[in-house]
């Protein structure tokens, strides 16, 4: 794991934070156009201008005409660039381009490329497909692909999603690489989320679903970006999500800028810009704006020192501090006499389940007792989920449990392989994706804890890079585990004064007090 790649994503958010109206022309893919698809309330009646009466001046707004930028664009690649590398880098000035572009699908039926070029176009992001199977590709994907590049046009696509669980969100994934594989593309590869279908899914359920998704792609080499009206991107999905990804948004006004306080890379302003496009025939039209200069950051033209925190095998780390976890089994303890046996820490499970009923016994009695001994405290929350929902439900009542208590060490949820055991590897991610983006999405920062073995054959870098890392491995010198790691737990047999029986011990290299502190997490 990247050290603090979590922690830096949390304080430089590239994500939507408020955007009360907005609508999508993407919402096609039935038998014919129904641009009314959405409610009125997706829209902004007033504003909205018809084709007819709209000047160019009034569809396609010069933003930099009063030498004012909509956000500032520099924070955005910061951002993003922290939450990749956990590194803020110099930022060249061709990092910002202001650009104007279409976004195009069948439903444009057959489209003279070289007059969208002479009209000034920029850039054009082309609908791949939708759903899940292989014949759902757009049947005009290939032919616009073609044409556009010929002309001289950057592109990107979009994929409209229908999945309403994380299995089909992979298999939308799946289906969609498969059709763009072979496409080089200079705008991100955006995963469209906005059906009505999936309106009634939980925030939870959605934010599983985009993680899906865009991890997939983004584990395949794709740039990936997301879609969607901002009201639904600020209700229905993370922002510790969102964070991850680059944001397109919609909301059609006549204005300078979009009616939305967050960062976004991409604003499509409205969609009755046909008459302002030569060599398109149909009725409607997306216009957009971009602000960040895709095609540089793709070719891989931003230099970053090679990795810039990735420290070295964590048996040549110092170790901050050692610590113990524990539950009800240890029964009473007399926290003070720990404290003295140079024990500076204490995860302290907080129950394990679904239900508030399954609280650990003696947790609120062990994080009273180990503050008042001056001990830095962390929590772990034992899974039993063998679902997304159900890990969902499990971090619901984890963070009801712990409200209005303090860490200075990571929350953690506890997965072990006989739980888990039959599921596949993309099941079991999702799990723990879907347990750790609730319980961030409070406020917290969430970690994995695992053995060895488990930590090894079910999970891999998309999610180490964004979870913090607890080890466990015993009778060794150090964990076979190739990847950084936050703390080890190295033995469940230690002797500490105050704890009758054997208790598990820690070895902690990271110093999350000071990290999490200076984040304001953790209920600081």
């Amino acid at each position: 794991m990247k050290r603090y790649s979590r922690i830096v994503s949390s304080i430089l958010s590239i994500v939507i934070a408020g955007l009360s109206v907005c609508m999508s022309a993407n919402a096609e893919e039935t038998s014919s156009v129904n641009y009314s698809i959405l409610s009125s309330e997706c829209k902004d009646q007033d504003k909205n201008l018809s084709v007819a009466s709209a000047s160019a001046a009034d569809v396609v707004p010069d933003v930099m005409s009063s030498g004012e930028l909509p956000f500032d664009v520099f924070d955005i690649y910061n951002a993003h660039m922290a939450a990749e590398s956990g590194t803020v880098p110099d930022v060249p000035e061709d990092i910002y381009r202001e650009s104007w572009g279409i976004d195009v699908s069948q439903w444009q039926g057959d489209i003279n490329w070289q007059y969208v070029k002479d009209s000034g176009v920029d850039f054009a992001i082309i609908r791949s497909g939708y759903g899940k199977e292989l014949n759902q590709e757009d049947p005009k994907f290939r032919q616009n692909m073609a044409g556009a590049q010929a002309a001289g046009i950057d592109c990107g696509t979009y994929w409209y999603s229908y999945a309403l669980t994380v299995e089909e969100a992979y298999q939308e994934a799946e289906v969609c690489y498969e059709i763009i594989k072979d496409y080089d593309f200079t705008y991100p590869v955006y995963f469209d989320i906005e059906d009505p279908s999936q309106m009634n899914l939980s925030t939870a359920e959605v934010s599983a679903i985009v993680e899906a998704f865009c991890t997939r792609l983004k584990e395949k080499g794709c740039y990936v970006g997301v879609y969607s009206c901002a009201s639904f991107l600020t209700t229905k999905i993370y922002d510790s999500v969102l964070e991850k990804y680059d944001v397109w948004v919609a909301h059609y006004t006549n204005a300078d800028k979009p009616d939305f306080y967050g960062d976004y890379g991409m604003w499509q302003y409205t969609s009755n810009g046909a008459s302002q496009v030569n060599g398109i025939y149909s009725e409607s039209l997306d216009l957009d704006h971009c602000y960040i200069n895709y095609p540089y950051v793709i070719a891989g033209n931003i230099q970053t020192p090679e990795n810039p925190i990735t420290p070295p095998a964590n048996n040549e780390q110092d170790i901050i501090a050692k610590g113990i976890d524990v539950s009800v089994w240890q029964g009473d303890i007399d926290w003070k006499a720990v404290a003295a046996d140079d024990v500076g820490f204490a995860v302290i499970r907080a129950g394990y389940g679904m239900y508030e009923s399954q609280t650990d016994s003696f947790f609120e009695k062990n994080y009273t007792n180990s503050k008042a001994a001056g001990l830095d405290v962390g929590a772990y929350w034992y899974s039993y989920a063998k679902t997304p929902e159900e890990a969902v439900k499990e971090a619901e009542v984890f963070c009801k449990v712990i409200e209005g208590c303090r860490f200075e060490y990571p929350l953690y949820v506890n997965i072990e392989e006989s739980v888990v055991s039959g599921l596949s590897n993309d099941e079991v991610k999702a799990i723990a994706d879907a347990f750790c983006s609730y319980v961030e999405s409070k406020g917290y920062f969430i970690g994995i804890m695992g053995s060895v073995e488990l930590m090894n054959s079910r999970f891999d870098d998309s999610v180490f890079k964004k979870y913090a890392v607890w080890i466990s491995q015993f009778g060794v010198p150090a964990p076979a585990f190739s990847r950084f790691y936050g703390m080890w737990q190295y033995s469940a047999s230690g002797a500490v004064s105050g704890i009758s029986g054997a208790v598990d011990c820690n070895y902690c290299y990271d110093d999350y007090p000071e990290i999490i502190k200076n984040a304001h997490l953790n209920g600081f």
